[in-house]
């Protein structure tokens, strides 16, 4: 019986603790929202003469959802297929971050990591434009 009671204990205590540490915290960054033809003052696309075209422009907005301060790393597919890399951006609890392309595909990709975690190593710009070349 006690030996019974032992065991149910160590599973409750094993079963509350291993979603912490388990936890994947690239489900702490959501799409809250995309758009297309939106303006976007870094897209210089012109049509009929001076004035800009912004029906191509892909727009995505990912947001931190959890207590905790995130990294995240994107980038944003043209539709020729190269992509649009940003900055390492820290995003704190419930914050924003918006991300574009001139002539989106509508594809995004996304890497997160805890603020300072020295375990996860984000891809570089280079390492997006030569992995993901095409794809």
């Amino acid at each position: 019986m006690n030996r019974s009671i032992l065991l149910l204990a160590a599973c409750l205590f094993m079963g509350t603790r291993a979603p912490a540490q388990d936890r994947d915290h690239a489900d702490c960054v959501v799409k809250a929202g995309s758009s297309w033809g939106k303006p976007c003052e870094k897209c210089e696309y012109y049509k009929e003469g001076y004035k800009r075209d912004f029906s191509g422009t892909y727009q995505i907005v990912l947001k931190n959802v959890c207590s905790e301060t995130m990294e995240v790393k994107v980038a944003v597919q043209e539709d020729n297929g190269t992509w649009r890399t940003f900055p390492v951006r820290v995003l704190v609890p419930d914050e924003q971050l918006e991300a574009f392309a001139c002539h989106g595909s509508g594809k995004y990709l996304y890497w997160v990591r805890r603020l300072n975690d020295t375990e996860i190593i984000l891809p570089s710009d280079q390492e997006i434009i030569t992995e993901y070349r095409g794809k």
